[in-house]
């Protein structure tokens, strides 16, 4: 058997930021090794108080990375000192936690190996050039070398100096949420609230490369986009309520966080969809993969070549479907993310908790339970007698599904058409149906999308007739 090759720096990396995020604290204090680990845990969402809801989650991240990296730096330093003294030492004993503490808190030269292994959490770029560049590197550069505490005779780093270097260069993230809310450019969508205050956000990453799209605190409202021709982005929706979402392009991931009673539409996404913490929500999209976290009564409609995954101790009541929805451009759209139809994995769902695989958490839609999704905003609405343009790649049983229930009302408009009913008992029969209908859209909720179109046909008239003017 061939010998395999294991990155123990980034093993340690992660074992590091595993350990501080998921043991409790208690636990770890009372452990002998490594006991300053403690003293920070990483940052969550979960975070209450009244500062923690005016920071974004980047920014404590931020604040976590400037506090955690010293330790770190020494824990990875003292890992090499610790493995060569162990090498040298001929006796078979081991060390005591607080002799390899001290050993990694005297630790003053860092090795290459510990500068590249940091290229495994940390992106480096220069100023003026867009392009990622590989931390070592940048760090045994002729410009920096000197700031950076290389010292070309050793081949090492001088550890005060080269922890100085990374601190003072620590930047905002070139395409996360922080420079997308505070220097990102606001997106001039329609978008329409029935809420009396509404303070929504929809902004884009100021970079032109690889841009982010964020949609923040949308409450009762109705938004849609469709960039045809757009090059595809990142997207991130969150904490929006009560609303509905249409981005109707290719998207390269999305994110939707801590979104509830709300209906989200988007393109194929090439890349990934994670769904975290949401209730009581539904999402529409095609995508290369799907992870829900922590989620409650959430369904998807999906079109995927992976099994859907699902994490965590508190996801429950989700509910998957195939894709329900087409638009004219909607196969364009896939072949540019580079998604097929005859590869889906919708309704094979697979629920890993602490203790492994989990089941009970998910189930897979009824066919008799299934309904399309017609989009007010494509140019081709559905022409009555005509069957409706299915969605790619939809199961036999669904599609028949769909077929049988046009049947049914095909066959109620026959039965009206040859009851030879004199204009009173059409009028009466109008009336009940029209009722009927009316108390389902009151019960249904649909009633609020309805009234939400209304106002967004409104503004775009008076969009249309500003420009005219304007001319």
């Amino acid at each position: 058997m061939g010998g395999v090759e294991v990155w123990t720096m980034e093993l340690i990396i992660l074992l590091y930021l595993h350990r501080v995020t998921s043991a409790h604290p208690r636990a770890i204090a009372r452990q002998a090794s490594l006991q300053t680990l403690t003293t920070d845990p990483w940052p969550n969402s979960n975070i209450s108080g009244a500062t923690a809801r005016k920071q974004l989650l980047e920014e404590k991240h931020a604040g976590f990375v400037r506090e955690a990296l010293p330790e770190l730096l020494s824990l990875l330093a003292g890992h090499l000192q610790v493995e060569d003294t162990e090498k040298k030492k001929k006796s078979g004993d081991k060390r005591t936690p607080r002799e390899l503490l001290g050993f990694m808190k005297s630790a003053g030269v860092l090795s290459v190996d510990v500068v590249k292994s940091l290229g495994f959490i940390i992106g480096t770029s220069l100023q003026g050039d867009k392009a990622e560049h590989d931390l070592l590197s940048v760090a045994m550069d002729t410009n920096n070398c000197y700031r950076s505490g290389y010292l070309s005779k050793k081949n090492a780093f001088q550890k005060g100096l080269f922890e100085q270097w990374l601190l003072r260069g620590l930047d905002w993230a070139p395409h996360g949420e922080w420079l997308c809310v505070r220097r990102g450019c606001r997106q001039s969508w329609p978008v329409v609230s029935l809420a009396p205050q509404t303070h929504h956000r929809f902004v884009t990453s100021p970079s032109s490369g690889h841009r982010l799209m964020y949609i923040c605190e949308l409450i009762d409202g109705l938004t849609a986009h469709m960039g045809d021709e757009a090059a595809p982005c990142d997207l991130k929706v969150r904490r929006c309520s009560k609303s509905n979402i249409y981005i109707l392009q290719p998207i390269r991931n999305a994110v939707i966080h801590k979104c509830h009673d709300t209906r989200i539409v988007l393109g194929p996404v090439s890349g990934r969809i994670r769904l975290s913490e949401c209730r009581n929500t539904v999402v529409v999209c095609a995508a290369r993969s799907v992870v829900i976290a922590d989620c409650r009564g959430v369904i998807v409609h999906t079109l995927t070549p992976q099994r859907p995954l699902l994490v965590g101790g508190r996801t429950q009541g989700v509910s998957l479907a195939p894709l329900n929805i087409h638009y004219p451009r909607l196969k364009h759209h896939m072949a540019k993310a580079q998604l097929q139809s005859h590869i889906n994995r919708w309704n094979r769902p697979l629920h890993l908790g602490s203790e492994g695989v989990l089941g009970g958490a998910c189930e897979v839609m009824n066919p008799e339970d299934f309904q399309l999704l017609v989009i007010p905003f494509t140019q081709t609405p559905p022409i009555d007698g005509r069957p409706p343009l299915l969605p790619p790649g939809l199961p036999h049983e669904f599609a028949k599904s769909v077929e049988e229930a046009g049947k049914c009302v095909s066959s109620f408009r026959a039965e009206v058409r040859d009851a030879e009913l004199s204009p009173e008992q059409r009028a009466i029969l109008q009336k009940a149906v029209d009722a009927k209908f009316k108390a389902w859209l009151r019960d249904t909720g649909k009633q609020r999308e309805l009234d939400q179109l209304e106002k967004l046909a409104l503004t775009l008239k008076y969009e249309r007739v500003a420009k005219t003017t304007a001319i």
